[in-house]
């Protein structure tokens, strides 16, 4: 079981389109801030895994916390 997951989820809906599992934080975050930086439809949450629940540690648009 991954520790992190990025969700990817539509502006304005929360419809989650994909997962991404890592096992690192830094490279979670990395990889959201970057993916969101070339894509306005979407949200990127850092989540992490709590003891089999996936809670949201950080959410990235346009390449900024929000």
């Amino acid at each position: 079981m991954s520790y992190y997951r990025i969700c990817k989820i539509k502006v304005g809906q929360r419809e989650v389109t994909k997962h991404t599992n890592f096992d690192n934080k830094e490279d979670a975050e990395h990889y959201a801030k970057n993916e969101s930086l070339n894509d306005d439809k979407h949200q990127y949450e850092v989540q992490k895994n709590d003891q089999g629940e996936y809670t949201t540690i950080k959410s990235y648009q346009n390449g900024q916390i929000i």
